[in-house]
């Protein structure tokens, strides 16, 4: 890569680091499309982009949990479900072919616009401001709207559910699945949007381990870009957290949408083409 490459991909991911860890996901939904449009085959673009939301979204769960408003125990049993999905999704990912599968991204993405373009106040993961951090002498526990259920035997297999299915679409399609954990955190379990986010991004950093071992076993990484944009990841997902803390993201999820839609329709058209 050139100097000018590897500045474009940093300066890349430090935008994709710094959104992602504010509004909970691993910022596949930016990096997958970037790589698709300069031609990089699509499981190549899957893994290297899941390679990216692992540095990112370790980052920003770092940053959350010194704060302390990750439901750690609430994330295990998500992760943990999660991981034989990841590692299915990693392997499925070697049969989908190219329209294939940037024609279900696309649909997936514009899916993902629709509900960013109708969410409201009570159901986007940081459309609220969030709720103020507990003190350090506070439990590790984050605050919620009702009492957690998810310490239930329905909850826990309700929440393992949804772990698998995200952790495998995720992994396929080379995104953090944050996009799916925060509005199932909320809506589900009855989270705060902060806690959601943040305990959405600890999720994502352990399924991601799985998920990247995964792509990089069958060689879909390519590190150069990876590790490029990884460090601007890693760095604006630093900058994300702190901002999570006071912005009411309600107008960027919106404007986001925008950006997902446009490209949703570009994947669909450029395949549906051939």
């Amino acid at each position: 890569m050139s100097w000018l490459e590897i500045v474009a991909f940093v300066l890349l991911g430090f935008a994709t680091g710094t959104y992602g860890t504010l509004v909970g996901v691993g910022g596949g939904l930016i990096i997958v499309p970037v790589l698709l449009f300069l031609h990089v085959a699509p499981k190549e673009a899957a893994g290297t982009s899941m390679a990216v939301v692992l540095a990112n979204a370790a980052s920003g769960a770092w940053s959350y949990h010194r704060q302390r408003i990750i439901d750690l125990r609430a994330g295990l049993i998500f992760a943990l479900a999660g991981l034989p999905g990841a590692i299915l999704g990693g392997y499925a990912d070697q049969f989908v072919p190219r329209r294939g599968f940037g024609l279900g991204f696309g649909l997936f993405l514009a899916l993902m616009s629709l509900r960013l373009f109708l969410s409201r106040r009570t159901n986007v993961g940081e459309s609220t401001p969030p709720e103020p951090a507990p003190t350090q002498t506070a439990s590790t526990q984050p605050a919620r709207s009702t009492p957690s259920k998810i310490a239930t035997p329905s909850a826990a297999w309700l929440a393992a559910c949804l772990g698998f299915v995200v952790g495998f679409l995720a992994s396929m399609l080379g995104i953090g699945g944050g996009i799916a954990y925060v509005p199932g955190m909320v809506y589900l379990f009855h989270y705060l949007p902060h806690a959601a986010t943040a305990t959405s991004t600890f999720i994502i950093a352990l399924t991601a381990i799985f998920a990247t071992a995964s792509h990089a076993y069958y060689g879909d990484v390519l590190w150069g870009p990876a590790v490029a944009i990884a460090v601007g990841a890693v760095a604006g997902a630093q900058l994300g957290a702190r901002l999570a803390r006071n912005v009411a993201s309600e107008g960027l999820m919106r404007l986001f949408g925008v950006a997902v839609l446009g490209t949703s329709i570009w994947l669909i058209y450029s395949n549906a083409a051939k």
